[in-house]
């Protein structure tokens, strides 16, 4: 099946775009690829909306990112969290059901999708942290269970626990609104915004003793934007929210696109990172991995 000049283009838009949040900066391009670009570009209305915003786009790694193809929107001013007395998995039980049925976040939900709360072990030393749900996440109402979701089970299993012993969480409970069925795009600064205090709920039930940020946008929501934060400069680094030590590393969907020895070798050093703090058993096996 062929696609339409405007979906290649819309398709390309939404890569760049995924590839400046995991932080890179320059991509190689023969002199032939430009050329065909120029052509495909050349053949699209000048009005379309999808060449505007490609036309306009930039993948430089200090702007803000702001995606085209919706409106702005103006949410409600944060939800406040008051945790009640109780034991975790009562605390846990009763955010569920707020976030569950809160009615801005069932606002933005597609027909037929879900919320997606946090999951895991509310006595876990590690929560790791994304931002948004994707397609699959939204149809089963748990966060991670992508590809990007299936890898990073791997990295945990690697690290010496299960997907039982950790909490996974987003900053954002619904999928990011898209003019398409297909495709994602990062949550706004605003989105994340309103959703944090959900997150920091999930935290301090948790109490977990390490926070570890998948990708530049969960970095931007857990840290507040910053317009010269580079994810080459932070990843590795720690850093602290909610009095908890945090490990900023990339998202398991660059692995995806960067399937490289290199690439795994510098996430599963923060791994180590992470193991190191924790006074967690490391094997030479594991020291080794991905040299």
């Amino acid at each position: 099946m062929s696609l339409s000049n405007e979906k290649v283009v819309e398709l390309l838009e939404m890569e760049l775009q995924a590839l400046k949040r995991e932080g890179v900066c320059s991509l190689p391009i023969s002199r032939d690829s430009i050329l065909s670009l120029k052509n495909l570009l050349s053949e699209l209305d000048e009005s379309d909306n999808i060449f505007t915003s490609l036309k306009q786009s930039s993948i430089g790694c200090n702007e803000v990112y702001k995606n085209p193809m919706t409106t702005k929107q103006t949410l409600p001013s944060n939800p406040k969290v008051i945790l009640p007395e109780g034991g975790k998995l009562e605390k846990y039980e009763w955010l569920k059901h707020k976030v569950l049925n809160c009615e801005e976040c069932k606002k933005h939900v597609r027909p037929g999708k879900k919320i997606v709360f946090g999951i895991g072990n509310v006595d876990a030393d590690i929560l790791f942290c994304g931002e948004a749900p994707g397609a699959d996440e939204e149809t089963l109402g748990e966060p991670f269970v992508g590809r990007a979701g299936q890898l990073l089970t791997k990295i945990i299993l690697a690290m010496g626990v299960s997907r039982n012993d950790v909490y996974i969480a987003n900053i954002m409970n619904w999928r990011p609104e898209m003019p398409t069925t297909v495709g994602n795009r990062p949550p706004t600064q605003e989105e994340m915004e309103f959703c944090l205090p959900y997150l920091l709920a999930q935290i301090e039930i948790v109490q977990p003793k390490v926070i570890i940020a998948l990708g530049a946008t969960a970095v931007s929501g857990l840290l507040g934007h910053d317009p010269t934060r580079r994810m080459r400069d932070v990843r590795g680094k720690w850093a602290t929210v909610a009095n908890t030590p945090l490990m900023v590393t990339f998202h398991p969907s660059y692995l995806l696109r960067n399937n490289t020895k290199a690439a795994k070798r510098t996430v599963w050093e923060d791994m180590l990172e992470v193991m190191k703090r924790l006074n967690m058993a490391i094997s030479e096996k594991q020291q080794n991995y991905f040299l």
